[in-house]
């Protein structure tokens, strides 16, 4: 089974797109470490030692995962930071649909990042 180091981009007010997401991996063909922050280990600190540990984490992902709602990538959000960080840094970065919304965010096609629906073949595919 191929290893996948993976950051799923979440805010935890949200956390139902981190679950879904969370979930089809568990259940994916792949052996996935999940970097993303924990709601039992959040981090904290100053803004920068915050913004810091999060890049280390990008740093140490092979694919990036990011709800598709306008809500992740609003202007000044750590969604768009995270998102924005892992494309300076050459990350494959895959939108996910959860359907929690009935709208994605223009972003994602403005950046030309794939869009693809919260299931297991779709996301598989994505990755590669």
């Amino acid at each position: 089974m191929e290893k996948k180091n993976v950051f799923i981009s979440h805010r935890w007010d949200y956390k139902e797109d981190y679950e879904k997401i969370s979930a089809v991996l568990d259940r994916s063909k792949y052996d996935v470490s999940d970097r993303s922050v924990e709601s039992s280990d959040p981090l904290v600190g100053t803004k920068k030692e915050v913004t810091d540990a999060i890049k280390g984490k990008i740093d140490s992902a092979s694919v990036i995962l990011a709800p598709a709602r306008p809500a992740a990538v609003t202007v000044g959000s750590m969604g768009l930071k995270e998102i924005k960080y892992a494309t300076s840094k050459g990350k494959k970065i895959i939108a996910v649909d959860t359907g929690t919304t009935t709208s994605v965010a223009s972003f994602w096609a403005d950046n030309d990042i794939k869009v693809v629906a919260c299931r297991k073949d779709s996301i598989e595919n994505a990755i590669g």
